[in-house]
């Protein structure tokens, strides 16, 4: 499988790549089309972005790729790193990664956690960035009861990999799957929660999982979700943006932020650029969940690839241009609503019906060790975040994290925080 090597730094970044004359184990582009690049959720990996791989009108018209973020997926971390990894500084990672691959310039698009080191790769290089999509991106403000699940669900992590118990790493997987993808998803998905289930077992088993070098970073990645771009380095992006969100199980009054942040960005830009309106939309998807690249790709890639296509004429003379319509929606008391810089899909109110397929081309696992499922491993088997919580006893003595900056909406003031996991249950 192909891998990075970044100078300096202590990382081997896996790489998944598709080119329109090489779909597989292809190392390197072709040069005469663009490259859409895709940065994944946290706690999984690229393969997450297989729907977008396995669609004919992304792998025969661009070069696709997606990298595994520190310590996910196939990424090797060789050493504690000197800098704190936050997804500001994954996208550095990759811009270097890119460099090295000779790739001039790319298309954006993130999924939830994914969408934080796109939108930081656009913020700091304009001049390689095309178009930014970011699909259900974090909030600033998230709601109470995730962030006090999520919170706990780090602790668990933290006491699982020091007593080298996969179980309780099988719940946060669970819980993961069932708050972006929801509960009622394909028999796939569940079957795809199983596969990372096993996968995150695995690591723990090499070792790939440990508490010195790869723990560190997966919290301090948690823990950057919310540190966005701020209201100036929106105001400069030079590339057109699209926010795709939804409305059903695991959603949230908070989302409606983006809403704000957008008009507010409009307003600046306009603003300080003379009554030139900027080339940012929000469309929203009725009954869609957080994950909607992988459960829905039959309503999400014709938008991603109509955003993408659109020729630069089409930004200047019209913003507000309207990418639902001409496209095929199946539900049956489906319409569309357009409004300024925004469209909605409205339903009946109903759940979509999930359209993933099984994939092309299946993950290659040879390398993580998988053996076939045994009992206790799956989610079946798994227990709940409370009844992991409710069985450990143990204080859990607090890693080194590592100081990364505070984020928020607005300008940037470098103020530096420490954070300590420090954790004891009664």
């Amino acid at each position: 499988m192909p891998r990075i090597t970044i100078p300096n730094k202590p990382f081997d970044l896996f790489y998944r790549i598709s080119t329109p004359s090489k779909r597989d184990k292809a190392k390197e582009i072709d040069e005469e089309y663009e490259t859409i690049l895709f940065f994944h959720p946290f706690w999984v990996d690229s393969f997450h972005f297989y729907p977008q791989f396995d669609d004919p009108t992304f792998y025969e018209n661009y070069n696709l790729i997606a990298f595994d973020a520190p310590a996910h997926g196939s990424t090797k971390v060789m050493n504690i790193s000197p800098d704190p990894v936050t997804w500001s500084y994954h996208a550095t990672l990759v811009k270097e990664a890119l460099t090295i691959l000779h790739i001039p310039s790319v298309h954006l698009v993130g999924s939830t956690m994914g969408c934080c080191p796109a939108m930081h790769f656009a913020a700091q290089y304009p001049d390689l960035s095309k178009n930014l999509i970011m699909s259900a991106p974090p909030a600033l403000t998230e709601a109470t009861n995730w962030s006090l699940t999520f919170r706990e669900s780090m602790h668990i992590l933290i006491n699982a990999v020091k007593t080298r118990d996969g179980e309780p790493l099988d719940a946060i997987t669970s819980v993961i799957f069932d708050y972006n993808a929801t509960s009622h998803s394909k028999r796939l998905v569940k079957d795809l929660e199983e596969e990372y289930i096993q996968l995150t077992r695995s690591r723990l088993l090499n070792g790939e999982l440990n508490g010195d070098i790869t723990v560190p970073i997966i919290i301090s990645l948690a823990l950057s979700r919310k540190h966005i771009i701020s209201d100036q380095q929106a105001i400069n992006l030079k590339c057109p943006v699209l926010v795709l969100q939804g409305t059903l199980e695991g959603w949230e009054e908070n989302d409606d932020q983006w809403v704000d942040m957008l008009e507010k960005t409009r307003r600046l830009y306009t603003e300080q650029n003379d009554g030139k309106v900027c080339d940012m939309k929000r469309v929203v998807l009725e009954g869609c969940p957080r994950w909607m690249t992988l459960t829905h790709p039959d309503l999400v890639n014709p938008i991603i690839h109509k955003f993408l296509s659109k020729s630069e004429s089409s930004i200047s003379s019209d913003p507000t241009q309207d990418l639902l319509q001409d496209l095929q929606i199946r539900d049956t008391n489906t319409i569309n609503e357009n409004h300024d810089n925004e469209q909605k899909t409205i339903s009946d109110g109903g759940r979509r019906r999930s359209s993933i397929k099984k994939p092309l081309s299946p993950r290659d696992k040879t390398e993580f060790g998988i053996q076939p499922p045994q009992n206790g491993i799956g989610k079946s088997q798994s227990s709940s975040i409370g009844q992991v919580m409710q069985k450990d006893k143990a204080t859990v003595d607090p890693p080194i994290i590592q100081t990364i900056p505070s984020g928020s909406g607005g300008a940037s003031d470098g103020v530096k925080v420490k954070v300590e996991v420090v954790m004891k249950v009664d």
